[in-house]
């Protein structure tokens, strides 16, 4: 599940509560976009939000990537942070003091290994970041000391911002914030290259580009929580040797200017979206006014889902 679709187990039955919710929230159960969604093709939004229920959804195939990602994070909000935001069932999302605890790594080295890999190319993909997540802890480290968030430091709180002609709020959590400025964190894995001759593969460490070009989707997380929160916005990006920290100062994307243009994006990718759920009302028909593109990166590993799909769009 992404970091920021809202955990509540009585979902239905807190849509049910908000009268003044249009008629196709409770449809399809559908309370908020998020800055995960926004950047969703709309076929794989469609899929996912639309078509299965929010526990089909915690049943998603996820990938080694992601798995070292959230380690990686944990590591950070446990060593740096003084509150994190955590559900409890019954209270739902509250504030709990960060226990400073001893052998973090080690703890997270056994969270680590009981990831289950989807297929074998993702297994070989787990056993690569393995190797790399000490040397990503460590730059991690280097980036939150350089950077210096003040106490109290705060991760994952929820933050919700109001669009333009839309009728739900989008809602994120902030991974790292104290009273001026929020971190938005990024990490970049090894990367499989082609298979030698003997058919073995080996994998390279992914360079960070110091000029954050081609990287619109980031870009469009920061902004959300930038004109969520108004705070300063550090894009932080890492990998084994290496990191990168991108400010308005070195950033021009990161900008206000420019991250006040986000805003119109938002709007146009969720309005579109909530009209396609109030004309349908509910009913799978929503497909016919999106275009499925199968192909597409995102429906890679997505194994019997993809299937799924094709069926539900009559492609198969």
């Amino acid at each position: 599940m992404n970091k920021d679709e809202t955990k509540l187990d009585d979902l239905n039955e807190w849509i049910n509560s908000i009268k003044s919710l249009p008629a196709w929230v409770k449809l399809y159960s559908l309370n908020h976009h998020s800055p995960s969604q926004i950047n969703e093709a709309d076929d794989m939004w469609g899929y996912k939000y639309l078509y299965l229920t929010q526990e089909e959804r915690r049943k998603l195939p996820g990938n080694s990537k992601m798995k070292s990602g959230n380690v990686i994070g944990g590591l950070g909000q446990k060593k740096y942070g003084n509150y994190i935001w955590e559900y409890e069932k019954g209270s739902g999302l509250i504030k709990k003091e960060v226990k400073k605890e001893k052998k973090i790594f080690e703890a997270a080295i056994e969270k680590f290994n009981l990831y289950e890999p989807v297929d074998e190319n993702d297994k070989l993909q787990h056993e690569a970041n393995k190797l790399s997540l000490a040397l990503t802890w460590d730059q991690l480290q280097k980036a939150l000391d350089q950077i210096g968030l003040k106490e109290p430091i705060e991760c994952e709180r929820s933050v919700s911002l109001d669009l333009p002609h839309c009728k739900l709020p989008v809602i994120g959590r902030v991974d790292f914030e104290d009273q001026n400025n929020f971190i938005e964190l990024k990490t970049k894995w090894r990367k499989k290259n082609r298979p030698k001759q003997d058919g073995t593969s080996s994998y390279s460490i992914v360079k960070i580009k110091e000029k954050y070009i081609g990287w619109e989707k980031h870009i469009l997380q920061v902004a959300f929580y930038y004109l969520a929160t108004r705070k300063k916005p550090h894009l932080v990006v890492i990998n084994e040797n290496s990191h990168h920290i991108f400010t308005p100062e070195n950033c021009q994307d990161l900008k206000p200017e420019n991250l006040e243009k986000y805003i119109n994006k938002m709007s146009m990718i969720c309005s579109n979206r909530e009209r396609i759920m109030e004309k349908h009302a509910g009913k799978s028909t929503w497909v016919e006014d999106i275009i499925a593109d199968l192909d597409h990166y995102f429906w890679k590993g997505m194994g019997d889902h993809k299937v799924k799909a094709a069926r539900l769009w009559g492609l198969a």
